[in-house]
């Protein structure tokens, strides 16, 4: 139970089960329009990519709770709990659609596989793990070992999957041979539900990308294996089945490479670029404010507002989407922000790009505020992350660490040319911290000792602060030899990302905003109920080899003073004392000089 404004409710966090949270929590988003959705499009197959934690296994399980034919042990229609499933579902959102109720409600025969906790280092884990999953789905309907409608084969291959005895063949038609049983048993097609198909796949390159102690052509045999025990189990599954009356699969990526779908009739897609099921994955700007509402948090704007900061901005179909994991767990937490959606899963794949020399530039752009137009591909080859920077964004852009906006379909008809930035407060975070671990490899610092130092300068020690600065670009590798480009991206970084992320939640961090008649560097400022007292503006400045880093230093200093950088400090009575510090680099060499001002 939690509480918040005097309101009360329950709320379920992490649930994937549809009828657990309805029955359960009195604060969730009604989705179940999806369902019309999906019975009114006209694809056979649809896949449906979005990020993680956005509500594809929750719908998933919604799906399945609708449309599969409840039963008893002894495998005859058990009407009772249709009609229960009726009456929930009729006081939802699909309840305005009395037909489909009646058309479709407990009506489907329905398999839903989940390939989530399909992972493993090497092949035959993996294969050993889908056999698990094989094996609990046909669990799932045993009361088909005794029905009196299927035929001696059907009988004997059902007590093959029931006993683990079905061989690799048989494993990837076992789908197939399931929904045959179901379609002799119910006299229906069957409806495949697979979530988190890509799962597999993704797990296993993050983790090929780790190991020094294989190949590449190695490496290459093995992923190919993989890619062949799915394609073929998905294929069997999927493609000309003709007791398939509509299958959806869900995942984060499309797959190009796998070629997973290859030759399956009548494939629908829909990623974060397309509007059709935008309403259905993530949170709508109607969803946010029915839960503010709700949970008695719409009550403070500020509050409000802040929480759209944190977790929107993804643009979707023409639709402003919120991350409905960090709304939800904020929610929880009576309005405690913080990022609750990064670090939920692995992102070593994602991880080891963003801190790879090629792509700085364009991330300490949008870590700016910036955008970086890109050519979007819905089909992912993730050999190609570490040397293509389009193959990076394309990552970024369907896991949900970028969003898209002005988005055009190339002339191709197959990718999309758009910008890309980054969504929100939280994910910003991912690409701030990636900028430091950046920084610290160039310098060969420890990160406890790197970020330690930021303490002396905001205890005010500015030469000690100055000292341990020169002897880290002293120690530091070679990048600032490949030319001032490189050297003034690193002082970017550095600048931006040593105090966005080391500096803690008592200051205001801001680069390069409008303040005086100018734009500062850097402000730090504490805040109000914080028990610092010192503010500070940085300014740098890049000089030249022949130029007088002393010189260059006092006219970053000289810049603060005559631009009034130090104006919108004044509007915070807390701050007793302002340090105005200008610095010049060149190379490995720096200037410090610095002013203290009451």
């Amino acid at each position: 139970m939690a509480e918040f404004q005097n309101k009360t409710y329950t709320i379920n966090i992490g649930t994937s089960d549809f009828k657990k949270l309805v029955t359960e929590s009195t604060l969730y988003v009604d989705k179940t329009l999806l369902i019309k959705t999906i019975i009114e499009d006209a694809y056979d197959v649809l896949l449906i990519t979005r990020p993680r934690r956005w509500g594809k296994t929750l719908n998933m399980s919604m799906l399945e709770y609708f449309f599969s034919t409840p039963v008893k042990e002894n495998g005859d229609i058990d009407e009772e709990e249709r009609s229960k499933r009726n009456t929930l579902f009729s006081h939802m959102k699909i309840g305005a659609s009395p037909e489909v109720l009646q058309n479709h409600l407990g009506k489907m025969p329905t398999i839903f596989v989940s390939f989530k906790g399909i992972k493993g280092g090497t092949y035959e884990k993996i294969e050993g793990a889908l056999r698990d999953v094989v094996y609990r789905t046909y669990a799932k309907h045993e009361y088909l070992r005794n029905s009196g409608h299927l035929s001696e084969r059907q009988k004997d291959l059902f007590k093959k999957f029931i006993t683990k005895e079905f061989d690799l063949a048989e494993l990837q038609t076992s789908l197939f041979y399931l929904s045959e049983m179901l379609h002799t048993h119910f006299g229906r097609k069957a409806l495949i539900l697979i979530d988190e198909y890509d799962t597999p796949l993704n797990d296993w390159y993050a983790l090929q990308l780790a190991r020094e102690d294989r190949s590449s052509q190695e490496e290459d045999t093995y992923y190919q294996s993989v890619l062949e025990l799915f394609r073929e189990f998905l294929g069997e599954s999927l493609k000309d089945n003709i007791y398939l009356e509509k299958g959806v699969v869900t995942g984060i990526l499309r797959v190009a490479k796998a070629s997973l779908f290859s030759g399956v009739n009548n494939l629908g897609e829909d990623s974060v670029l397309d509007k059709r099921y935008a309403p259905h994955f993530g949170f709508t700007e109607e969803d946010v404010n029915s839960l503010l509402y709700k949970s008695g948090m719409d009550q403070n704007p500020e509050t409000a507002h802040a929480l759209k900061s944190w977790y929107n901005g993804y643009s979707i179909g023409g639709l402003t989407i919120y991350n409905p994991w960090s709304i939800m767990n904020c929610i929880n937490n009576d309005g405690e922000f913080k990022a609750y959606w990064v670090g939920t899963a692995s992102t070593a794949l994602i991880e080891r790009a963003l801190i790879l020399d090629k792509f700085q530039t364009e991330i300490q752009t949008l870590i700016e505020g910036g955008s970086v137009e890109m050519r979007a591909d819905p089909k992912m080859v993730f050999a190609d992350i570490k040397s293509s920077p389009n193959a990076l964004y394309n990552l970024l852009l369907f896991s949900g660490y970028l969003t898209a906006e002005k988005v055009k379909q190339a002339l191709d008809g197959v990718t999309y040319v758009c910008r890309v930035k980054i969504p929100n407060r939280e994910v910003r975070g991912v690409f701030m911290t990636s900028v430091v671990q950046w920084v610290e490899s160039k310098f060969k610092a420890d990160s406890r000792e790197y970020r330690a130092f930021v303490g002396d300068l905001l205890s005010g020690d500015v030469p000690k602060f100055t000292t341990i600065l020169k002897s880290y670009l002293e120690a530091s590798a070679s990048y600032f030899d490949s030319g001032p480009k490189q050297a003034e991206l690193l002082y970017n970084g550095f600048m931006w990302g040593l105090f966005a992320s080391s500096v803690n939640e008592d200051y205001f961090v801001e680069k390069e905003r409008e303040t005086g008649s100018g734009r500062a560097d850097l402000l730090i400022i504490p805040k109000e109920d914080s028990p610092h007292a010192i503010a500070f503006i940085l300014e740098y400045k890049i000089a030249s080899k022949d130029e007088n880093l002393e010189a260059v230093a006092k006219a970053a200093l000289g810049q603060i003073e005559t631009k009034a950088y130090a104006s919108k400090i004044k509007a915070y009575k807390n701050v007793k004392k302002t340090i105005s510090i200008g610095l010049a680099f060149s190379g490995k060499q720096v200037e410090v000089v610095f002013r203290e001002s009451p």
